[in-house]
């Protein structure tokens, strides 16, 4: 609940400095809202290590690394991609956004194909 707490806390501060800058000076507005940004993105991956670790160390032993590691990957390219389109569309740039999230969903397809040879393999041996 303080994570959640902190993390309001941050964009309410940024939010507010947004608002003073765009009356006093409103070509630093701009930076004051992407430093809150960074500083937001910072946090949320701070809070992602314990829970990838912790994910790891559960299917380590398992023989599902190669899944679990394949998930991580994808949804941390998701969380990056949608990140950096959103601050494209924050610049009037809904065009390059659009492309962004296009080329992130093909790594991610690409990244998943061992995935999907392995449980293809697994299904045609159960199979025969």
């Amino acid at each position: 609940m303080s994570d959640v707490i902190k993390i309001c806390g941050i964009a309410f501060i940024g939010l507010v400095s947004v608002s003073v800058m765009r009356g006093v000076k409103n070509e630093f507005s701009s930076f004051v809202s992407v430093a809150t940004g960074v500083l937001l993105i910072g946090y949320a991956l701070s809070c992602f290590y314990p829970l990838i670790e912790y994910v790891e160390d559960i299917t380590k032993d398992s023989g599902f690394s190669i899944y679990t590691e394949t998930i991580l990957k994808a949804v941390g390219i998701a969380v990056v991609t949608e990140t950096a389109a959103d601050i494209c569309r924050d610049f009037g740039e809904s065009a390059i956004a659009a492309k962004v999230e296009l080329a992130a969903k093909s790594v991610i397809m690409l990244m998943a194909m061992p995935v999907v040879q392995s449980l293809l393999a697994l299904a045609f041996g159960v199979l025969r």
